[in-house]
């Protein structure tokens, strides 16, 4: 096995190891792998260019394996955005003080939403 084969391989199982991470939820274990696939990415940028069809081989697996990387990583993000905004819009409406203000009619006074804001800007 050349170099960058190996290299190739070697960030190949970094990405699915990743994946199945990400797929889980393990955090932890996706914070560990950033300094991982940092290494097996410099050692594959250091291998140079393919030279022989076995090494384009191996090049093409591994980007399969970083296309479904990109997106199980990509449907996590949106589901974290997703909880967020469900979060942001809750405590929001929750803090706001219209909800525990006097029944509808004249005001002298405009309720002030500093509390909603400021939980808002937080979530």
């Amino acid at each position: 096995m050349t170099p960058l084969q190996e290299a190739a391989a070697q960030l190949r199982a970094v990405l699915e190891r990743e994946a199945a991470a990400a797929r889980q939820a393990q955090l932890p274990d996706l914070m560990a792998l950033i300094g991982e696939k940092r290494r097996a990415l410099t050692r594959l940028a250091q291998a140079g260019a393919p030279q022989s069809q076995a090494e384009r081989d191996s090049l093409a697996a591994m980007m399969r394996a970083a296309e479904e990387n990109a997106l199980v990583l990509g449907a996590v993000a949106g589901a974290l955005e997703t909880v967020r905004e469900r979060l942001r819009q809750d405590v929001a409406g929750a803090a706001d003080p219209g909800l525990y203000g006097p029944p509808a009619g004249p005001r002298r006074r405009r309720l002030r939403h500093t509390l909603a804001a400021s939980l808002d800007r937080q979530a």
